[in-house]
């Protein structure tokens, strides 16, 4: 179930049903909502707010600071997720089937690569989307079709990919990168709308779609999906698992 769609004032209103009637919600100006789980439109962008979260702080995604933007800069130096790609003389075409908050996506195209990006979660796809339309550099987003499908769904049609990417959420640590609580956010997004998935039937699935390779994201210590694996490239807490 979508939570409301809370609007910071009248010039808002419009956009705000527009969005609410997409999303399968309302939209109210009512600020007593504020205390139960809702999304939230102002001047500064698309939020979403959960008072389970350990966060006081709204959820909203950022292209232009933080973790994002860092990544970004430095998208030379992510020499792990390079090699697990492998060298190509042309730009691949790249099927994120987790698109998530799009970092890795983001360090694809960073790279010159063309990235279909795949998000289940409708909240997330309009965080996502808002952060997009809210990013100083548009130019990065010009390889990048964003779609709201679940990735399974979407295996039947999926063709003419380089590279599968799936990256399966797991638990957060204390050490993981996202461990600020948007971590947590994005797991309580799922849990409101009741989104569940089984990370070994995904890949059974997304590895029957006909690409050069798929590389699958995984903890360091993690047990692989399939023996089948053609090599790791090993991280200090994460790997990529390759199978050609």
């Amino acid at each position: 179930m979508i939570p409301p769609l809370v609007y910071a004032s009248g010039i808002q209103q419009s956009l705000a049903e527009e969005m609410a009637k997409k999303l399968g919600t309302i939209a109210s100006p009512n600020q007593e909502l504020n205390h139960l789980p809702h999304l939230y439109l102002s001047e500064a962008g698309l939020s979403f707010f959960h008072p389970e979260a350990r966060s006081t702080n709204q959820f909203r995604i950022d292209f232009n600071s933080g973790s994002t933007g860092w990544r970004i800069k430095r998208a030379n130096h992510e020499k792990l997720i390079k090699k697990a790609l492998g060298k190509s003389e042309r730009p691949l075409n790249i099927l994120d089937c987790t698109a998530g908050m799009l970092q890795d996506a983001i360090l694809f195209l960073s790279l010159g690569h063309q990235v279909t990006a795949l998000e289940q979660s409708k909240i997330l796809f309009y965080l996502l989307q808002d952060g997009i339309s809210r990013s100083e550099d548009q130019s990065i987003f010009l390889q990048l079709d964003l779609i709201h499908t679940n990735a399974c769904s979407y295996a039947a049609q999926a063709k003419n990919f380089d590279v599968i990417y799936f990256d399966p959420m797991y638990p957060p640590s204390k050490k993981n990168a996202l461990s600020s609580g948007q971590l947590e956010y994005l797991s309580k997004i799922l849990e409101v709308e009741s989104l569940k998935n089984n990370p070994i039937n995904d890949f059974e699935v997304l590895q029957l779609i006909p690409a050069k390779k798929m590389v699958v994201k995984r903890p360091i210590k993690a047990k692989s999906f399939s023996s089948q694996l053609n090599y790791q490239v090993l991280g200090k807490t994460t790997r990529f698992d390759v199978y050609i």
